[in-house]
């Protein structure tokens, strides 16, 4: 790259810039039209921030949306940042991936030019790469870095751009902090060297461009499917792809199992990237899986399955004892496949994880099964960032999880998987009916024996131009006055992730929380009730996450079920008129 001094530019002259240094056709003209009317203010303003995700965003011209020219800039920004900090970088390379979105693909390909023409190895695939399979390779291959040109489970119109680190681990702060800050200082038109696939083959610049194809995805299957020696009873397996990426994987994966029979929906099976038969590819959305629960129905299978798009999710469903279809929260599953790989595994320094929004019943069954138990920060940057430190002190990591359908039963990728936690799922199912019993029998059986758990999701979504600002103003008044009481519940305990401390609502018995500062705040509440507010990191929206975790031998399981519901719908209305009703 080559810049320059010059005092920033008009934002106009910023628009010119862009867009004679875009090298997409399309974004250029409607750029270049906008510059005519003198209308390109939302094209830069606010642009597209780096942060959890990498970017996301909506596909247009300008630092504001998903572009070319934006993929180029921060690629080039990234490979800076791998020459300067990782030993060998050029000759490691960066494996990139995409899924089936409608240009992801052609943006791959320009982030693969873009690391060619920065001098640094380049590792594509040959054709869709699930975001499990992309996060396995970039520690397989011993990478520098893994790029994904994928936006998971939002809607079509959405593209997106995740980054891995040398570790095989998103990278977290203050990495994201110095690649957004570069990024924001790079100026508009400064020029990015590209080098194609054909031009690489005789460069002296690029190391290398290698393109993988069935050996990696071989290696994959082996490193997370779970063959059994004798694959009785036979399990019928419902399953969906979601019009997504992982649809081969997960069959393979499953076929390795032996004695499954997969019956899919159809019209969901083939990558897709306007996902005609669903609203929003979000596994978790209302509706999402009718299409699945209905198949499964009528096959009268074992167990539902679904992955998200880019295949790092895994959405489950189970039949009640009455034959009802239910589709299990992500804090069920994770109980379940906790427990499960607790009790196949050897508890001697072994640890368990998930976040802090997540429920606090994995704790309880860690304890049972005398292994380790820790929770971090929201997403699995967080969760793999620290279970690598804790596996250089000797401990090893057996499962991790996040309450948003995302888990991780291996080690050989580090990060959520919903191909490998299909695995796991249906070995578990198998397990049951060959001892006499169901999953959802198996769950309500750890209810009994350890406390029921009920989680329930709240989002308020505040409006206005001041919206932000009025959402960052609730939050600082709930930090500087906790109530004293929620919905008639005692408020016992503070935590406050942005401070890093927690404290009786009086400021009494303050203690240190060992993690990073966070804007998130938790209330404990008397009657086994817990609530965790954040903001959204992408739209004025707070996010509300409420548990109620009863105490062992329930008898009724039922009755407790719904005072629980009860008492959390409670909480959530007076907290939604706390925290809009503040000034």
């Amino acid at each position: 790259m080559t810049t320059d001094g010059h005092n920033p530019p008009s934002l106009l002259d910023r628009a010119r810039a862009w867009r004679d240094a875009d090298p997409d056709p399309q974004t250029r003209a409607e750029l270049d039209a906008r510059i005519q009317r003198g209308d390109v203010r939302d094209c830069f303003d606010p642009p597209l921030g780096f942060g959890t995700a990498g970017l996301r965003g909506l596909a247009g011209p300008g630092p504001a949306h998903m572009n070319h020219r934006l993929i180029q800039r921060v690629t080039a920004v990234l490979a800076d940042l791998l020459r300067a900090e990782v030993p060998d970088a050029a000759e490691r390379g960066v494996v990139i991936g995409y899924d089936a979105r409608h240009g992801s693909a052609a943006l791959a390909e320009t982030a693969a030019q873009t690391i060619a023409g920065a001098g640094l190895g380049v590792h594509v695939f040959d054709t869709y790469a699930p975001t499990p399979l992309v996060a396995f390779a970039a520690l397989e291959l011993q990478t520098a870095a893994g790029l994904v040109l994928t936006a998971s489970h939002n809607p079509p119109e959405y593209l997106g751009y995740k980054v891995y680190g040398a570790r095989g681990v998103q990278i977290v702060s203050p990495t994201d902090e110095r690649i957004a800050q570069a990024l924001g200082a790079l100026p508009a038109g400064v020029e990015i060297p590209q080098i194609t696939a054909a031009e690489a083959e005789t460069s002296e610049v690029c190391p290398y461009w290698r393109v993988h194809g069935d050996t990696l995805r071989a290696a994959y299957r082996q490193a997370v499917a779970r063959p059994v020696a004798d694959p009785t009873p036979p399990l019928r397996v419902a399953y969906s792809a979601m019009h997504g990426v992982a649809g081969d994987l997960v069959r393979g994966v499953l076929a390795d199992q032996g004695g499954i029979e997969l019956a899919e929906v159809e019209a969901q099976a083939a990558p897709d990237g306007d996902f005609p038969t669903v609203r929003f590819p979000n596994p978790e959305e209302p509706g999402a899986l009718d299409q699945l629960t209905a198949r499964a129905a009528a096959v009268d299978a074992d167990v539902a399955l679904a992955t998200d798009p880019d295949g790092d999710r895994l959405a489950v469903a189970l039949p009640d004892g009455h034959g009802d279809w239910q589709v299990l929260m992500g804090d069920q599953t994770g109980a379940l496949m906790g427990d499960y790989l607790m009790r196949q595994a050897d508890a001697a320094r072994g640890f368990v994880m998930n976040t802090v929004v997540s429920s606090r019943l994995l704790g309880r069954l860690a304890a049972h099964h005398g292994v380790g138990y820790e929770q971090t920060l929201t997403g699995f940057k967080w969760l793999w960032k620290r279970a690598l430190e804790r596996e250089q002190d000797g401990d090893h990591l057996l499962f991790a999880y996040e309450d948003a359908i995302g888990f991780c039963p291996t080690r050989r990728v580090r990060d959520k998987d919903g191909i490998a936690t299909a695995a796991v799922v249906t070995e578990m199912a198998r397990a049951a009916k060959a001892a006499g019993t169901t999953l959802h029998a198996q769950l309500q059986g750890l209810y009994r024996r350890h406390g029921l758990s009920v989680n329930r999701q709240v989002s308020l979504k505040l409006s206005g131009d001041d919206a932000r600002e009025r959402m960052n103003g609730h939050l600082q008044v709930l930090r500087r006055e906790p109530p004293a009481a929620v919905a008639g519940l005692a408020v016992e305990r503070v935590h406050d992730y942005r401070a890093a401390e927690r404290y009786a609502p009086d400021g009494r018995d303050a203690e240190p929380i060992p993690l990073p500062a966070s804007d998130l705040i938790q209330l404990d509440l008397a009657g086994g009730c817990h609530v965790s507010i954040r903001p959204s990191g992408t739209e004025p929206k707070l996010k509300i996450y409420l548990e109620y975790l009863g105490a062992p031998g329930s008898d009724d399981l039922a009755a407790e079920q719904a005072q629980a519901v009860e008492r959390l719908e409670g909480i959530g209305t007076d907290l939604e008129s706390m925290l809009t009703d503040q000034t």
